[in-house]
Protein backbone atom coordinates (compact mmCIF):
# COMPACT_ATOMS: atom_id res chain seq x y z
CA UNK A 1 0.00 0.00 0.00
CA UNK A 2 1.15 3.47 -0.77
CA UNK A 3 1.36 5.92 2.07
CA UNK A 4 -1.04 8.80 2.01
CA UNK A 5 0.74 12.03 1.22
CA UNK A 6 -0.65 14.94 3.22
CA UNK A 7 -1.99 17.78 1.10
CA UNK A 8 -0.69 21.22 1.98
CA UNK A 9 -3.34 23.85 2.07
CA UNK A 10 -2.48 27.35 0.95
CA UNK A 11 -3.95 29.46 3.70
CA UNK A 12 -4.14 33.22 3.78
CA UNK A 13 -2.04 33.31 6.93
CA UNK A 14 0.81 31.40 5.27
CA UNK A 15 0.56 33.71 2.27
CA UNK A 16 0.92 36.80 4.46
CA UNK A 17 3.81 35.24 6.39
CA UNK A 18 5.55 34.33 3.12
CA UNK A 19 5.20 37.89 1.84
CA UNK A 20 6.49 39.36 5.09
CA UNK A 21 9.50 37.02 5.04
CA UNK A 22 10.16 38.05 1.42
CA UNK A 23 10.01 41.73 2.37
CA UNK A 24 12.29 41.15 5.33
CA UNK A 25 14.86 39.22 3.30
CA UNK A 26 14.76 41.85 0.55
CA UNK A 27 15.36 44.58 3.11
CA UNK A 28 18.32 42.68 4.58
CA UNK A 29 19.85 42.22 1.11
CA UNK A 30 19.21 45.91 0.36
CA UNK A 31 20.98 46.99 3.56
CA UNK A 32 23.94 44.74 2.77
CA UNK A 33 24.15 46.19 -0.74
CA UNK A 34 23.91 49.68 0.73
CA UNK A 35 26.95 48.96 2.90
CA UNK A 36 28.94 47.56 -0.05
CA UNK A 37 28.08 50.07 -2.80
CA UNK A 38 29.87 53.43 -2.90
CA UNK A 39 27.92 56.41 -1.58
CA UNK A 40 26.09 58.44 -4.20
CA UNK A 41 26.30 55.86 -6.99
CA UNK A 42 23.39 55.51 -9.37
CA UNK A 43 22.91 51.85 -8.45
CA UNK A 44 22.65 52.75 -4.78
CA UNK A 45 20.11 55.48 -5.50
CA UNK A 46 17.91 53.19 -7.58
CA UNK A 47 18.14 49.92 -5.64
CA UNK A 48 18.90 50.79 -2.04
CA UNK A 49 17.32 54.17 -1.26
CA UNK A 50 14.15 53.48 0.63
CA UNK A 51 10.82 55.19 0.95
CA UNK A 52 9.15 55.29 4.32
CA UNK A 53 5.40 55.19 4.77
CA UNK A 54 4.30 56.17 8.25
CA UNK A 55 0.93 55.20 9.61
CA UNK A 56 0.21 57.52 12.53
CA UNK A 57 -0.41 56.09 15.98
CA UNK A 58 -3.96 55.13 16.84
CA UNK A 59 -4.92 55.36 20.50
CA UNK A 60 -7.72 53.31 22.03
CA UNK A 61 -8.66 54.46 25.53
CA UNK A 62 -10.50 51.76 27.49
CA UNK A 63 -10.46 53.66 30.81
CA UNK A 64 -8.54 50.89 32.57
CA UNK A 65 -6.15 50.31 29.69
CA UNK A 66 -4.89 52.53 26.89
CA UNK A 67 -3.57 50.92 23.73
CA UNK A 68 -1.54 52.81 21.13
CA UNK A 69 -0.75 51.19 17.80
CA UNK A 70 1.21 52.62 14.90
CA UNK A 71 3.89 51.52 12.49
CA UNK A 72 6.02 52.59 9.57
CA UNK A 73 6.93 50.65 6.46
CA UNK A 74 10.32 51.16 4.82
CA UNK A 75 10.43 49.85 1.24
CA UNK A 76 13.12 49.85 -1.44
CA UNK A 77 13.38 48.18 -4.84
CA UNK A 78 15.26 45.18 -3.45
CA UNK A 79 12.45 44.70 -0.90
CA UNK A 80 9.92 44.60 -3.72
CA UNK A 81 12.05 42.03 -5.55
CA UNK A 82 12.10 39.94 -2.36
CA UNK A 83 8.32 40.30 -2.19
CA UNK A 84 7.97 39.08 -5.79
CA UNK A 85 10.27 36.10 -5.14
CA UNK A 86 8.24 35.15 -2.05
CA UNK A 87 4.99 35.37 -4.02
CA UNK A 88 6.45 33.22 -6.82
CA UNK A 89 7.69 30.64 -4.32
CA UNK A 90 4.33 30.51 -2.56
CA UNK A 91 2.38 30.20 -5.80
CA UNK A 92 4.46 27.51 -7.52
CA UNK A 93 6.44 25.65 -4.86
CA UNK A 94 4.38 25.69 -1.66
Amino acid sequence: MAKDIPIRRKTTGMFVVSLLVGLLMGTVVGNILGAILPDGSVVEKVLVNSYTYVFPPFTLNLVVLTITLGFSLKVNLISLIGLAVAWYYFKYFY
